[in-house]
């Protein structure tokens, strides 16, 4: 009996493993969503979001559009995709120029299905909506309300006034279940606020006497 347990468990580990492997990463989440236990994702509150431009909470039913949940990779399916992206380069490497799609992408390099499921079942159990999930599985597009924010990771959005512009965002970095951790990065945009591009415009001069200006 002993040796029937143990070769069914064998094989159930290898089926397990075949499993991972397809659904794109290893499993990340791996202990039950706790949300008591909660950590805190730095970094992911805009420098406008302080005393001087604050004009107060905004009501709970405040719609905020478009959020964009940043996932985690594992760490060795990082490293082999920025492998695969240095070969895609490199004229001696077989995957020169054999791009994949970004379908491809995230069943090669992307969160397991399962991992996705956690995330997207916490996210709507909160009432989000989940609007779509990126094909290279590293991105989820959900929507919410203030309230719903507030609730879910633990920070409230604001109206703010910046340079005579009205903003909203969040006042602090949101707060997640520490056995989410592991998966996500962070909330790109629970704001308002749009890219601005980079460069500098500067002056063109003109020299004459080098032989044309």
């Amino acid at each position: 009996l002993l040796a029937v347990v143990a070769l069914t468990l064998a094989l159930s580990s290898r089926y397990a493993a075949r499993v991972l492997g397809a659904s794109g990463g290893h499993l990340l989440i791996t202990e039950p969503v706790d949300e008591t236990r909660l950590v805190t994702l730095v970094g992911n509150t805009r420098p406008e979001a302080n005393a001087v431009n604050d004009h107060g909470r905004l009501p709970d039913n405040f719609q905020v559009e478009h959020m964009l949940l940043q996932l985690r990779r594992a760490p060795e399916l990082e490293h082999e995709f920025e492998q695969h992206i240095e070969s895609l380069t490199d004229k001696s490497s077989p995957n020169f120029r054999h791009w994949i799609m970004a379908t491809e992408q995230g069943e090669k390099y992307g969160l397991s299905e399962q991992d996705l499921g956690t995330i997207t079942g916490w996210l709507t159990s909160h009432g989000f909506t989940v609007g779509y999930v990126y094909p290279n599985r590293m991105v989820i597009d959900f929507s919410g309300t203030a309230g719903e924010i507030r609730e879910a990771f633990h920070t409230e959005i604001h109206e703010l006034q910046v340079s005579g512009k009205q903003h909203f965002a969040n006042m602090s970095d949101p707060k997640i279940p520490a056995a989410l951790a592991s998966a996500i990065v962070g909330v790109v945009s629970m704001h308002n606020f749009k890219p601005r591009a980079m460069n500098m415009l500067r002056s063109n001069y003109t020299f004459a006497g080098c032989g044309s200006n």
